[in-house]
């Protein structure tokens, strides 16, 4: 039995040091996938309100839902069965202006859709707000942000806001 271990000492060594690595990228990637799924600690904001959040001053300014029989969903290139929902959020950076990703919830918090594509809309931000968090902002500007959602979702629809120098803290919009 010796001679076997000895002419196959290379490829048990190399599986002695690929098992070990396979699990840890395999635990790795559903130790993200729970750290994003967690809810962490809304901070839970009426539409009219607003809020110190990681260093800036956040408002919801107006928001919006298009359904996808009407006129405007139609210009859209909406889907049937389909609302979008838009958003402006007024931010007024502090001494460092944050960084940030944007969702959208149900009110049970149980499904959530990123922002939209192209593919899913020809909808596009206005020309004098962002579609992103501009982390180089010295100056107050607005956040234009928007999402394809099923109809059924668009009744009771919260904006959560995650700034990674905040988390767990989640500040959330009730549109």
């Amino acid at each position: 039995m010796k001679p076997w271990l000895r002419s196959n000492r290379w490829y048990l060594a190399a599986l002695a040091a690929l098992v070990p690595a396979a699990i840890l990228v395999a635990l790795n990637a559903g130790w993200f996938a729970y750290v994003e799924g967690e809810t962490g600690q809304p901070i839970v904001v009426d539409g009219s309100e607003t809020v110190e959040y990681s260093g800036a001053k956040w408002a919801l300014l107006e928001w919006r839902a298009v359904a996808a029989g009407t006129d405007a969903g139609e210009e859209a290139d909406l889907l049937p069965g389909t609302t979008l929902i838009t958003a402006t959020i007024g931010v007024r950076p502090g001494e460092a202006a944050p960084a940030c990703t944007v969702q959208l919830t149900d009110a049970a918090g149980i499904r959530s859709w990123d922002e939209a594509g192209f593919d899913e809309t020809s909808y596009e931000v206005r020309s004098d707000s962002e579609n992103y968090c501009d982390s180089n902002a010295t100056e107050p500007y607005k956040l234009e942000v928007f999402f394809v959602v099923p109809d059924d979702a668009a009744a009771d629809a919260r904006l959560t806001l995650q700034s990674p120098d905040e988390y767990p803290a989640l500040l959330v919009f009730e549109l």
